[in-house]
């Protein structure tokens, strides 16, 4: 007889689905740091946490700070010590959130992520199967109300909480008036009506005085939460945490590229003004620091992409990166500019050679006195931009040369 045997089914690899314009950013550059948590979201979180903390517990510190008042014979020292006890305790609560929360921003603001692979708290794993990241990505997810790669719904959450504890704190009063309405007139004892003032001036106090814990609070848990998160980010730092520093380092390279972009269309402008207008004085001392700040930008460029490069090379991202396809992203943002601008320098030059060549061979064939200082002042000029362009060619092609160094 053949015994039927069950065999559990193998789980089913959970594969990340990425949005195009950053698996275009990855075509381009190998490698995309995604910003998941900001700390805007921390302190957004923080502001939902007090407000949840006011829901649940808003309305029973408010009774049981009034019947505590009414039962000491109205001492209101007794009401305020009430409100202390029950606001320290929130406060402490909302402490160990606000750290956490704090705690998990430096650990998963960032996701590090490749053709292939993704990296999430130092942990990595294939984009083809994420079950391994799930639970890390699922206690993000949930805590700050913003799915991986999806808009935040935590400005919506708080403000359907605010619309709920200001409709339960006016419930309060509803809740008194309604008890009071329900005594006839004719039998409201003066000591009734006493105690219904009583009881409504001491829960608008109530009212008041959250209100302004409400905003005191949350400003000093904000501050609270930025110093811890400026604390945990020097700490990961200086512990090695690669992620924060190649973020850094390409950001600054990012920005180096733009402004060699930029350096190079003001040259190139300079240049034809240049040409046009007989090399003016006032045009060639700006060529001259038009060049000095690309050569400047182009060494400061330079030196970030070595950084870039070594400290991936040495992180726990090294086995995911691709370096064919990150100098293909290198040589566009900044070999590609600087070599525009080399062939920019080199063609004024020819230029330049092209032009003194024809004065002089002008200044040769003229008699006229005047027409030959003319001639010899132009090709003095001449003589100083060129000294000033092949000064500078050499520093160009010797950048472009160490970035290139590196593609192997």
């Amino acid at each position: 007889m053949k015994l039927r045997t069950h065999t559990s089914p193998e789980p089913v690899p959970q594969i990340l689905r990425i949005p195009k314009n950053i698996t275009k950013d990855i075509q381009e550059r190998w490698f995309h740091l995604y910003k998941w948590i900001s700390p805007d979201e921390v302190k957004l979180s923080i502001e939902r946490d007090f407000l949840r903390v006011l829901k649940v517990w808003g309305i029973p510190l408010a009774i049981f700070s009034v019947i505590l008042t009414f039962l000491s014979g109205l001492n209101p020292l007794i009401f305020f010590a009430s409100i202390f006890v029950g606001v320290s305790i929130m406060f402490l609560y909302l402490l160990f959130l606000s750290i956490k929360r704090s705690w998990l921003l430096t650990k998963s603001a960032f996701v590090v992520m490749t053709d292939s692979s993704i990296s999430l708290w130092g942990k990595i794993h294939k984009l083809s199967d994420i079950s391994g990241l799930k639970k890390d990505i699922d206690e993000v997810s949930e805590t700050f109300e913003e799915n991986l790669f999806e808009a935040s719904r935590l400005q919506k959450s708080k403000k359907w909480l605010t619309h709920d504890v200001m409709e339960q704190l006016f419930w309060g009063y509803k809740k008194i008036f309604s008890m009071w309405d329900n005594i006839p007139w004719y039998r409201q004892s003066k000591n009734q009506v006493q105690f219904a003032l009583i009881t409504i001036t001491l829960y608008t106090a109530y009212i008041a005085i959250m209100a302004c814990v409400y905003f005191i609070g949350v400003l000093g848990l904000l501050i609270f939460g930025k110093i811890l998160i400026w604390l945990n980010t020097r700490y990961l730092i200086y512990k090695g945490h690669s992620v924060i520093k190649i973020n850094e380092l390409f950001w600054d390279l990012d920005i180096s590229s733009d402004t060699i972009k930029q350096q190079k269309n003001q040259l190139k402008n300079l240049l034809n003004q240049a040409y046009n207008n007989d090399w003016k004085d006032g045009l060639l001392l700006e060529i001259n620091a038009g060049i000095t700040n690309i050569n400047n930008s182009a060494q400061k460029a330079t030196l970030e992409f070595m950084n870039l490069k070594n400290e991936i090379t040495k992180s726990q991202y090294s086995d995911m990166f691709r370096f064919k396809v990150y100098h293909t992203w290198i040589k566009k943002q900044i070999s590609k500019p600087l070599e525009d601008i080399l062939s920019l320098l080199e063609k004024n030059r020819d230029i330049l050679q092209k032009s003194q060549e024809d004065i002089q061979e002008q200044l040769q064939n003229t008699k006229k006195i005047e027409l030959q200082s003319v001639l010899k002042l132009q090709i003095k000029r001449i003589k100083i931009q060129l000294k000033e362009l092949e000064k500078y060619i050499p520093l160009l092609k010797a950048s472009i040369s160490k970035l290139h160094s590196h593609d192997s």
